[in-house]
């Protein structure tokens, strides 16, 4: 192995080994705390080397959230590997994003911060439109055929992410309500939402 590939496979593992840290960082004390000085400190780096990595907070959040989605993905695949029927299959990768977003809270939270800023996901977030993908993908085969237009899927697509979402919410906000109770919502409002797929007025 040469010079330069030596150099660019460190920069990749370090690339990693300062994201790993910054994850440490959002899951012990909250996203909030992170900034590229204090992930510095921690990892006894000049507040200049990390700026060879990232050019501010902003890209360190944004490959964060790259990172937390392909984790969420990885976890779908898990999750779902062998489930053949479509609605049990897309009843489980909603549950998997839910579980998701309660047990990686903090890191959760980047993933949508940093979603919200991010027009060309195609180019700049990938991970996030294999997750949207997979989903569309999940409600297609639990719709009829006649059902299938493009603006009721995507429709159908966002309306899936809003319940995980709308309860992650409610999570965050009532923390007195326990995991099994919100865990019943989300199973009653994921079997509302596969009785309408096929629902063209809804």
């Amino acid at each position: 192995m040469g010079i330069k590939e030596r150099k660019a496979r460190h920069r990749v593992n370090m690339h990693k080994d300062i994201l790993h840290a910054a994850l440490s960082i959002v899951r012990d004390e909250g996203y909030r705390s992170l900034s590229l000085r204090r992930l510095a400190n921690n990892m006894e780096f000049s507040a200049a080397t990390m700026y060879l990595y990232f050019k501010n907070k902003e890209a360190l959040m944004v490959d964060l959230a790259r990172l937390g989605y392909q984790q969420l993905n990885a976890s779908i695949d898990s999750n779902c590997k062998g489930i053949n029927n479509p609605r049990k299959r897309l009843k489980a990768m909603l549950t998997t994003y839910w579980h998701f977003a309660i047990h990686e809270k903090e890191l959760y939270l980047v993933m949508q911060e940093t979603g919200m800023e991010l027009n060309e996901l195609d180019l700049l977030f990938p991970e996030m439109l294999t997750f949207i993908n997979s989903i569309s993908q999940a409600i297609t085969k639990v719709c009829r055929k006649e059902a299938r237009t493009d603006i009721y899927l995507k429709r159908k697509c966002y309306i899936s992410m809003a319940i995980v979402q709308g309860l992650t919410s409610l999570n965050l906000i009532h923390k007195d309500m326990d995991e099994h109770c919100q865990f019943q919502m989300l199973e009653e409002a994921i079997d509302i939402l596969i009785a309408s797929l096929n629902d063209m007025k809804m």
